[in-house]
């Protein structure tokens, strides 16, 4: 039997309280525990959706620190974020097949998000072992790097088919509810091209000339998603927001998109300016990161 959606329950369950004539107290507690549940399913799919939108942003972020670490731009800084940032990735994997009460995740039950996480289990094997040898300083080949570099995308491929699997996984929600998992979504990719900019940056700058047109790919998806979760667009399903916090956040990671753009499009930057891309990618990242909370968390957009 299919399940209702919150706002058919509000309608109906009413009525079937009436004509069922059982005790008040009764079912105002049943009628209360069935609202929460759906609520918490509700809360937990978009939690869940943040997290996976947050492993494709770790797929860039770790080709981003491992090209700082190899091209000598804070390379012990880079190891050791570096590291930080694999571990994390692993552990929420883990946590969408198995559940991690620390990131509040419960194990999936969905067949077509099991299989997905397997697919990506896979992809993330090798991976990781590459990665690990870059944070160990073992890698003196260059061929770990190479891996990475040649893989990530895969990865990040694979880890967005993941979302849009838990994306896809509830279809008893309403109208209003896929909207906001589909903006959840849509701001969790912005997180992710934040790290895709810089990374093809850091490539451009080892001599990698086929990055250019990727770059200014990743730059205007960028700008016109943030064009649209700021004005709205209805034929991306983004509703124009009217909550004055995320109205604000969004104000923020505008202003510093402004000073960022014209960096990322420039085709040749100085050493200053290549600082600036590097430490304010960071900022711009964290921005919008709690941007994406928001969106997740507030009652409305």
């Amino acid at each position: 039997m299919k399940l209702l959606n919150k706002t058919l329950l509000l309608f109906i369950l009413p009525v079937t309280v009436l004509v069922a004539e059982a005790p008040k107290t009764t079912t105002q507690l049943d009628f209360s525990s069935l609202v929460n549940d759906f609520m918490e399913e509700d809360n937990i799919l978009k939690k869940t959706i943040n997290l996976s939108g947050k492993e494709r942003m770790l797929t860039q972020k770790m080709t981003k620190l491992a090209l700082q670490s190899t091209l000598n731009i804070q390379q012990d800084e880079s190891r050791k974020a570096l590291k930080k940032v694999a571990d994390l990735y692993a552990k929420t994997l883990t946590g969408f097949k198995n559940g991690d009460s620390d990131l509040g995740l419960k194990a999936t039950t969905n067949k077509k998000v099991k299989e997905q996480i397997t697919v990506v289990e896979k992809a993330w094997k090798p991976f990781y072992e590459a990665v690990n040898k870059i944070v160990e300083g073992k890698d003196k080949d260059g061929k770990a790097l190479d891996y990475v570099v040649k893989n990530n995308e895969k990865l990040l491929k694979l880890s967005n088919n993941l979302v849009e699997a838990y994306e896809s996984s509830n279809t008893s929600i309403n109208y209003l509810e896929k909207a906001r998992l589909h903006l959840v979504n849509i701001a969790g990719r912005q997180r992710m091209l934040t790290q895709k900019m810089t990374k093809e940056k850091l490539l451009l700058l080892k001599g990698e000339n086929s990055y250019a047109p990727k770059l200014a790919k990743s730059v205007k998806l960028f700008d016109s998603s943030l064009t649209a979760l700021i004005k709205g667009d209805k034929s991306q399903n983004i509703t124009k927001p009217t909550n004055e916090k995320i109205i604000k956040q969004l104000k923020v990671v505008s202003k510093l998109w402004e000073e960022l753009k014209p960096l990322y499009e420039k085709k040749k930057n100085s050493p200053k300016e290549l600082a600036t891309i590097i430490t304010k990618n960071e900022t711009l990242l964290k921005e919008m990161n709690a941007m994406v909370k928001m969106a997740e968390k507030e009652a409305e957009y």
